[in-house]
C-alpha cells in the first residue's frame, strides 16, 4: 500500500485467484487491495467504465460497457471490485447470462436500478476504485474510512487494529467531460522522505501505465481535513472539495522503535512502499 509496509504476512501476500472475496473482515470495512493499474487506466478500460455508469449496474454489464471488461480476467476482476464497491451486501447483479456479482460495501446502492447519474455517488465509487489499485505485485489488506454510512465499522470490529494511515484517494473517473483522480501519502513518512515516497506512491497507483490520470497531491495535511470521527474531506487542485473521499490505513504487525524507522529502511523492507 502507499506509504510503508512493515507487515508480518499482508506485504508478503499471494496474488488473488479470480473470483477471490473482497471482503476479509467482516465487522470492518476491510478489504484487500490488488487491481492492476496498467489495465485499469488503458483508455479502453476507462471508457468501459463510463459507459457502465449510463445505465443500471446489471444492464451496463451485460451491455457494451460490461463486454469489455468481461472478456478479460483483469476485467472481470474490476467488475467485481465497481460492484463490491457500489452496492450493499445482500444483492447480487446478473452481468447476462454469463456471471453474476455480489455487492459489498455499498457506496451507491441506486445504481443497482438506475443510472450513476450524481456526482457524490460517481465519486464514492471513485474513491473506493483507487484504494484498490496496486502496481507492486502485492495483495494487501487496507481498512478504508469515510463519511458515508457504509463505511462505518460495526463496534468491536477489527478495525482498531489498523491504526498505521496509509493514503487518501478522491476524484471522479466518471465525468464525461474532465475526469479527474486524485491520491495523498496520508502518514509521516513522506516529511523524511519526500521525492523518494512520492515516487513509489505514484508507482504503486499507477504503475508504468503512460495513460495514467491520477495526480499525486503529496502529504495529506496539506489539502484534506477530518472531522471529529477522523473522516477526510480533500481539496483538489483549484478549488473543489470532496467530502466524498476514502482514507486507508494498514495493520502494523511489526512494533517500532521510536525513531528507528528511516528512509534507509524502507528501502529494505520487502513489499510495499
Amino acid at each position: 500500500m502507499i506509504g510503508f509496509c512493515l507487515l508480518a504476512g499482508g506485504c508478503g501476500a499471494a496474488p488473488a485467484d479470480e473470483g477471490e472475496s473482497i471482503q476479509v473482515a467482516g465487522q470492518g470495512i476491510i478489504v484487500m487491495n490488488g487491481l492492476d493499474p496498467a489495465f485499469f487506466w488503458k483508455p479502453s478500460t476507462q471508457q468501459a467504465l463510463r459507459a457502465l455508469a449510463q445505465a443500471p449496474l446489471g444492464d451496463a454489464l451485460a451491455g457494451g460497457g460490461g463486454s469489455v471488461l468481461l472478456s478479460s480476467e483483469e476485467g472481470r476482476e474490476l467488475a467485481e471490485r465497481v460492484v463490491a464497491c457500489a452496492v450493499p451486501e445482500g444483492v447480487t447483479l446478473e452481468a447476462g447470462s454469463r456471471r453474476s456479482f455480489d455487492g459489498w460495501i455499498g457506496l451507491a446502492p441506486r445504481w443497482a436500478s438506475a443510472p450513476l447519474s450524481d456526482v457524490a455517488s460517481r465519486r464514492w465509487v471513485t474513491a473506493c476504485l483507487l484504494q484498490s489499485l496496486n502496481a507492486l505485485d502485492a495483495h494487501v489488506d487496507v481498512h478504508l474510512t469515510g463519511d458515508h454510512p457504509a463505511l462505518a465499522d460495526a463496534p468491536g470490529s477489527d478495525a482498531q487494529d489498523y491504526s498505521v494511515r496509509d493514503a487518501i484517494m478522491f476524484g471522479n473517473l466518471f465525468d464525461p467531460v474532465r475526469p479527474a483522480a486524485f491520491a495523498c501519502a496520508d502518514n509521516a513518512l513522506i516529511d523524511a522522505c519526500g521525492v523518494a515516497l512520492s515516487v513509489k506512491t505514484f508507482e504503486r497507483i499507477c504503475g508504468q501505465s503512460p495513460t495514467c490520470r491520477l495526480t499525486l497531491l503529496g502529504h495529506c495535511d496539506a489539502v484534506c481535513s477530518r472531522d471529529s470521527a477522523g473522516a477526510p474531506a480533500c481539496r483538489a487542485p483549484g478549488s473543489s472539495v470532496y467530502p466524498e473521499s476514502i482514507a486507508s490505513s494498514l495493520e502494523p504487525l511489526v512494533a517500532l522503535s521510536t525513531g528507528g524507522l528511516t528512509c534507509g529502511v524502507l528501502d529494505r523492507v520487502s513489499g510495499l512502499l
